[in-house]
């Protein structure tokens, strides 16, 4: 009889996480300009945002402050930082900036 290997799984809480108004903009906009960039850009947009949403919602707190409350995750493929407050259980999306924009924008924007 052999030894059967044992898998062991982790289950991994989700935070929910609230795209605040600016962030909604931020997005929009960003997916709009990707729109006109050429074959299935805005979906690669979409579909990367979606994957660091669902990353930030396992592991809100994985990414270092960086001033204040605010954490900012860089996008893997596109230009953009993402910026979050973790507060109370809650990831709150501050801001979907280009990186070449600094970081004064997301150190006005709060929820």
């Amino acid at each position: 009889m052999g030894r059967r290997a044992r898998r062991t799984l982790w289950k991994v809480n989700q935070v929910p996480i609230v795209i605040e108004p600016a962030a909604k903009l931020d997005i929009r906009s960003a997916r709009d300009y990707y729109s006109d960039k050429g074959e299935n850009t805005s979906e690669r947009f979409r579909d990367e945002l979606t994957e660091l949403f669902d990353l930030l919602a396992r592991h809100p707190e994985a990414v270092a402050v960086a001033f204040g409350r605010t954490r900012l995750k860089p996008m893997r493929c596109f230009p953009y930082i993402i910026g979050y407050i973790y507060f109370e259980g809650v990831v709150h999306v501050t801001g979907v900036q280009y990186g070449g924009l600094g970081w004064d924008e997301f150190e006005r924007r709060q929820f």
